[in-house]
């Protein structure tokens, strides 16, 4: 989903050295936003939904909702999921997102053909990165 708001909000997330950078605006469900960082902490911690209901005092029964995206934790509770994955959750907030708006500017001066041809290879080129190649 292109981003189409100024509201945009950077979630930081350090695991293992490693630094997540996601980005949401004001369209993503709330649900997706805490369902893709308990995943993200949980699998980069290599812990079981169970280990980390453990280490979070909570049961797996609600891990396996708030993954699914069945459920969404409070700040508070999502805070003490990521922390019992060994993980660190920062939240900023930003300005519009201006690469966007001048990425859309530009696309409409291209020829569609052009333009079309582009996001064609592009699309290539992401289904074979999943595919890790």
């Amino acid at each position: 989903m292109p981003p189409q708001t100024v509201k945009t909000a950077h979630i930081a997330g350090m695991t293992q050295n490693a630094v997540y950078l996601i980005r949401y605006n004001d369209q993503v469900p709330k649900e997706v936003f805490s369902r893709s960082l308990i995943s993200l902490a949980r699998r980069k911690a290599k812990i079981s939904q169970a280990e980390l209901a453990r280490r979070a005092k909570t049961s797996q029964a609600a891990i396996s909702m708030y993954e699914a995206g069945t459920r969404s934790p409070t700040l508070e509770t999502l805070l003490r999921i990521i922390r019992a994955a060994g993980s660190d959750l920062r939240i900023g907030l930003s300005g519009p997102d201006t690469h966007t708006i001048t990425r859309e500017r530009f696309e409409k001066t291209l020829d569609p053909k052009v333009l079309e041809e582009f996001n064609a290879k592009e699309r290539e080129r992401v289904r074979l990165a999943r595919l890790g190649r």
